[in-house]
C-alpha cells in the first residue's frame, strides 16, 4: 500500500466518523411539520367544501327519520329505604404487659345509606321489583367490604356509585329465568349518606 492510499483511507475514516449535524436535522423536521400543518389548514378551509343543505336533502333526511322512529322511553326510578350497614373496622394497636404489640378489635364504623336507582325504561320497573332482595343483598356485600376512609371522601362515594351500578347490572344480566340483554340501571342517586 502506498502512502497516497493510506492517506485516502484515513480521510474516508475521518469523514465516516463526522457527527451528524443535529441543528440541520431539527430544522428540516420543523419545516416538514409546518408544511403538513399548512396543508391540513388549506385543505379544511379552502379545498374541502361541505355539501350544501338543500330543501330536497332535508326532506329526504326527515323522511328517513320518520320511517325509522326511535321508541322514546321514559326513565323510571326505584327507591331504596335507608339501611345501616357495618363496614370494616379500623384496627388499633395495644401494648401488652410484656411490651409486645398485638392487634385487637378496632373501632367499629357503619354507614347509613338510602338511594334511588334510575331505570332506563319505566315499563321494566316491575321486573326489578321482583329482584329487589337480590339487589339489596349485592349492595350489602359491597358495602361490607368498604372502609371508613374509602366512604368518607367524595372520590370514594363516586367509586361506590359506579360499583353499585356495575354490580346490579351484572346481577340482572346473569339472571337464570329472564336475563336482561341491555344495561337497565343507568344511575344511582344517594338520598342519605352518613358514615360514622
Amino acid at each position: 500500500m502506498s502512502a497516497a492510499d493510506k492517506k485516502d483511507d484515513t480521510a474516508g475514516a475521518a469523514a465516516a466518523k463526522k457527527p451528524l449535524n443535529l441543528p440541520l436535522i431539527v430544522g428540516a423536521l420543523n419545516v416538514v411539520v409546518a408544511l403538513g400543518a399548512m396543508g391540513a389548514l388549506v385543505y379544511t378551509r379552502v379545498i374541502y367544501k361541505r355539501p350544501a343543505i338543500t330543501e330536497s336533502t332535508e326532506r329526504a333526511r326527515l323522511a328517513r327519520l320518520r320511517a325509522n322512529p326511535v321508541q322514546a322511553t321514559r326513565t323510571g326510578t326505584l327507591t331504596f329505604e335507608p339501611v345501616t350497614v357495618n363496614i370494616q373496622s379500623t384496627p388499633r394497636q395495644l401494648r401488652a404487659a410484656e411490651g409486645t404489640a398485638r392487634q385487637v378489635e378496632g373501632k367499629l364504623h357503619y354507614v347509613t345509606l338510602a338511594f334511588v336507582i334510575e331505570i332506563r325504561d319505566e315499563r321494566r320497573k316491575d321486573e326489578l321489583e321482583a329482584v329487589r332482595s337480590q339487589l339489596m343483598d349485592r349492595l350489602l356485600a359491597l358495602l361490607g367490604r368498604k372502609t371508613f376512609h374509602e366512604l368518607s371522601t367524595v372520590q370514594g362515594r363516586y367509586i361506590l356509585k359506579t360499583q353499585i351500578i356495575d354490580s346490579m347490572n351484572q346481577l340482572l344480566a346473569k339472571r337464570a329465568d329472564k336475563p336482561f340483554q341491555e344495561t337497565l340501571i343507568t344511575d344511582v342517586f344517594f338520598t342519605q349518606f352518613l358514615v360514622q
